[in-house]
């Protein structure tokens, strides 16, 4: 019964626990099963599913993030010692992660210095951003084009187009004032997952990650 019953619930809430303080969230949720359940203690996850809401990597927060597994091994010392969710092998390992307007909003704000009353809009042409600066004394209204991109391993908000209203200086390509945003440095993912694909919908930025390398 202990290893039936006890050690499979110590491995899914430590799992719990770790994919938590890695995504610096207290919400997510982690269903991990195996039979016997006594491969769970041993680090052998036949069905992972996880799910975390406001998750943050890097410098923006996702929505929602979800991770399917299939027949995963997991290194139990690091994850019991070090702290860290370290894959060792797996048949299918898959993240969704969304990153809605309101999030991209905030990173924006943080990242474009003296702007204010930032607006965001996401749609399948790009990313359209609106805000408030002063330049000169004067307010000037900004509007900012671009993509959510991935560049090797970085999740970025690529700029593409900059106009400035109400301005002495007109208009002005956004790599000379701003330059490209980084969103998420790499290595930032639970299990050594890679963004592979960024995709732009109506209101909201959908990525997804898988690891190349599996065994």
């Amino acid at each position: 019964m202990f290893s039936e019953t006890v050690l499979p619930w110590l491995a899914r809430e430590t799992l719990q626990t770790r994919m938590n303080q890695r995504l610096t969230t207290s919400d997510a949720q982690v269903a991990a099963d195996s039979r016997p359940g006594i491969l769970l203690a041993l680090g052998r996850v036949q069905h992972l599913h996880a799910v975390a809401h406001q998750a943050k990597v890097g410098h923006v927060y996702f929505r929602e993030l979800s991770l399917e597994g299939e027949n995963l091994h997991l290194n139990i010392p690091d994850l019991l010692q070090a702290g860290k969710v370290a894959l060792q092998s797996a048949d299918k390992v898959i993240l969704k992660g969304v990153v809605d307007e309101e999030n991209l909003q905030e990173v924006l704000v943080q990242k474009l210095e003296k702007v204010e009353n930032v607006q965001v809009k996401i749609s399948p042409d790009g990313v359209l951003a609106t805000a408030n600066t002063k330049i000169m004394g004067r307010v000037v209204d900004v509007e900012l084009a671009g993509n959510v991109i991935e560049d090797n391993g970085s999740l970025y908000f690529q700029m593409t187009h900059l106009a400035l209203k109400n301005s002495l200086i007109g208009t002005a390509r956004i790599g000379d004032m701003f330059g490209n945003i980084q969103l998420a440095p790499p290595n930032r993912l639970p299990m050594g997952l890679q963004i592979s694909d960024v995709q732009q919908v109506d209101g909201a930025i959908v990525i997804t990650a898988k690891r190349d390398n599996v065994e």
